[in-house]
């Protein structure tokens, strides 16, 4: 009976070990295939790279070819926040070349799921947060939702020239409907910008002729002048006209 405890220990250890051999091999396998779909992540997001070196209007061909290379990362892991992060944003892209209004509206809404589910995988990205933003300005739904997410834009990316673009846009676009706080952090989005991104944020301000908010900032005297100097002679006559009423 004694001599029986020996073999018995030593198929539990034989068991044990077989056991740790299959969770290996199964941790290496998943180890593959994340490599697998990084590096496709990878190749498309090189193409994009590319797209953004040489601005050009993309036509709905070569912006579903890179899609294609998003789509089979995640054939191969299916909650790739990166996978789905570049599809939303090429979702985005496909809006402006879209047939009909309502093709715009789907391609629209399929970026904004797929950034929220990106987001349950990196709650902490700025970019998911503003490209969420993006896409319900773009669905005309300024709610709940899209204040958070302009929130969330602004505090997690106070410095990322990227996020901050996209958070300004919809806020001037949204402007009326924002509250005192947000307004406020545009302007703040304004002063941290002017450091190294004074040029792409005062095209955006001039889009949208909020010259008002910039021409305080000293480091956008340069680029600004001309504007506030036509915005200041306009509020000059303004108030000559009016004294010239009373």
């Amino acid at each position: 009976m004694h001599a029986n405890v020996p073999v018995a220990q030593h198929r539990g250890v034989m068991w044990a070990c077989m056991a740790l051999l299959v969770c290996l091999g199964l941790v290496a396998i998943q180890s593959v295939r994340m490599g697998v779909a990084g590096l496709i992540v990878e190749l498309a997001q090189t193409e994009v790279n590319r797209w953004a070196a040489t601005p050009a209007r993309r036509g709905l061909g070569e912006l579903n070819r890179v899609a294609g290379y998003f789509s089979d990362s995640l054939g191969i892991i299916a909650d790739n926040p990166w996978a789905l992060e570049g599809l939303g944003a090429l979702d985005l892209a496909r809006v402006r070349v879209s047939g009909t209004p309502a093709e715009a509206v789907a391609f629209t809404r399929d970026a904004h799921l797929r950034f929220r589910r990106a987001l349950q995988q990196r709650p902490t990205s700025p970019f998911l947060w503003a490209n969420i933003a993006r896409s319900k300005l773009l669905l005309d739904e300024i709610d709940e939702e899209f204040f958070k997410a302009m929130r969330h834009a602004d505090e997690l990316g106070r410095w990322e020239p990227a996020s901050q673009q996209t958070v300004l846009f919809a806020g001037l676009a949204a402007w009326g409907k924002l509250d005192p706080g947000l307004q406020q952090a545009m302007t703040g989005i304004l002063r941290r910008g002017s450091l190294r991104n004074a040029p792409k944020l005062y095209e955006i301000v001039k889009s949208y002729r909020r010259f008002d908010l910039v021409c305080g900032i000293g480091e956008y005297n340069l680029i600004a002048g001309p504007d506030c100097r036509r915005l200041e002679g306009g509020a000059k006559s303004g108030r000559r006209m009016n004294k010239g009423n009373r």
